[in-house]
């Protein structure tokens, strides 16, 4: 990265990023998946309006608003509640591994969706990174780790799409305005999805460490984190922030064996390392850059 500012904005979002997933399998022994995202929804949005309601505009064109509308889907309520659903059945560690296919998933949308240039080693990352998948998979005996690794998978595809969407096609709005509107258009749905399969009776009268848990999950480790990735995303191209994204896994699995006593094994251990190197390699456009 060019600028010393955006490196400490990477290190903030990594790191905040990392704890989220143990933070998660915390919450989920609380409240279910459906609950915990509506809370994280919630909080994200005070935090952004906290933190930048000067900064949001408010008013758009009616085009805008139906691009955030979409953004919202892929990036807030599709990807993060099969995540959450994912982390349910597996361990936070495994699920930040899988999760974080999503620079390797990314580069692939950016080179059909972008007309992003390529070259052999963007390839060989694309096949090392979805070896590491296939590996991890083989280690993942039982039917529930098995559903929990594809809820992930599918996940990390919905984070890709976002991004991609992004990207593409929401050039105008600033990253404070995006922000609030994709948390914004998220609230409604959430909000349905969680009292028609959660339980409406512990939504409204959650315990309190939870809503602690919710808060750190909300406000800086989503409000805050994904104002920055956002920013990082308008400033430099998909395949430069996926190249480094892979060390918000690596710091997740220290986190989760530092907070929860999770190890990883050997298997899955090797399965990260193709992955993470295959996010290395595909996220190289080209030698020059």
């Amino acid at each position: 990265m060019e600028k010393k500012e955006d490196l400490l904005f990477f290190v903030f979002m990594a790191s905040f990023w990392s704890l989220n997933y143990p933070l998660v399998k915390i919450s989920l022994s609380y409240e279910n998946a459906f609950s915990l995202l509506l809370y994280r929804v919630l909080f994200s949005l005070l935090g952004i309006l906290l933190l930048f309601n000067r900064r949001i505009k408010f008013r758009l064109p009616a085009r805008s608003h139906a691009k955030m509308i979409i953004l919202s889907l892929f990036n807030v309520v599709i990807f993060m509640e099969l995540w959450f659903i994912g982390e349910s059945t597996v361990s936070s560690s495994l699920s930040s591994i899988i999760i974080y296919t999503y620079p390797i998933i990314s580069t692939l949308l950016s080179l059909l969706l972008l007309k992003e240039k390529f070259s052999s080693e963007t390839i060989l990352g694309l096949i090392l990174g979805f070896s590491g998948v296939i590996v991890i998979f083989s280690n993942s005996l039982s039917a529930s780790s098995y559903y929990g690794i594809i809820f992930e998978m599918f996940a990390a595809l919905s984070w890709s799409l976002g991004t991609v969407f992004y990207k593409r096609y929401i050039k105008i709005e600033d990253r404070i305005t995006t922000n609030f509107y994709q948390f914004a258009y998220s609230v409604i749905p959430v909000t349905a999805i969680a009292f028609v399969f959660g339980n409406p009776g512990k939504i409204l009268n959650p315990p309190p460490l939870f809503l602690l848990l919710a808060a750190v999950i909300g406000i800086p480790g989503t409000a805050v984190a994904y104002y920055f990735f956002l920013r990082l995303s308008r400033d430099y191209d998909v395949s430069v922030i996926s190249s480094l994204l892979f060390i918000v896994p690596a710091i997740s699995v220290i986190f989760a064996f530092l907070i929860l006593g999770e190890v990883l094994s050997y298997v899955q251990v090797a399965g990260f390392i193709l992955v993470s190197i295959g996010i290395v390699f595909s996220s190289r456009k080209n030698r020059r850059q």
